[in-house]
């Protein structure tokens, strides 16, 4: 064989073999770098998609604010009460019960300038519910979000009076 017959051995380009390298190494690095943004894109929008379906989903709570079973004596002209808050957060919200009583008994619901209005003149002011004058009543009642009082009032001048939860009084809210 001689050397004519075989053929030459490539020559390098000059700056060829580092340019080549450098061109595949930045390709790399975008390749890289796109990877990176399409799964920082589609973390993101996982966990848009996670928040918007909380926040989405209603969320329903329910407070028990007196048991079944509670027994509560009043004296004559005395009142018992029970504050409670629906939150600012909530959507809808509804009160809930019902109570026996020995005699004749007011229950009311009143927000805290009602329930300060209550303590001065008792049974002269406004009120969000009341029973009415009677021996026993079903709670039932839509409230919007704030505070309120829950008050059963003897407004017999001579004779005690005995309240029993019948079913328990609950608040039930939406957020």
């Amino acid at each position: 064989m001689t050397s004519q017959n075989m053929p030459p051995p490539p020559q390098p380009v000059p700056g060829g073999k580092g340019k080549n390298r450098k061109l595949i190494y930045v390709a790399i690095a975008v390749v890289l770098v796109i990877i990176v943004i399409i799964a920082i894109g589609a973390s993101m929008n996982g966990s848009q998609n996670n928040s918007n379906n909380t926040n989405n989903t209603p969320h329903t709570y329910s407070i028990t604010i007196s048991s079944s079973g509670t027994v509560q004596s009043l004296s004559p002209g005395y009142y018992y009460y029970m504050n409670f808050t629906v939150p600012s957060s909530a959507t809808s919200a509804s009160i809930s019960g019902s109570y026996t009583s020995s005699a004749d008994v007011n229950a009311y619901i009143l927000t805290p300038t009602q329930f300060g209005q209550f303590t001065q003149n008792p049974g002269g002011n406004g009120y969000v519910w009341t029973s009415g004058d009677n021996q026993g009543a079903t709670i039932s009642a839509n409230l919007s979000p704030g505070q309120y009082s829950l008050v059963f009032y003897n407004s017999n001048l001579i004779t005690s009076d005995t309240i029993s939860i019948a079913n328990s009084i609950v608040l039930y809210y939406t957020t």
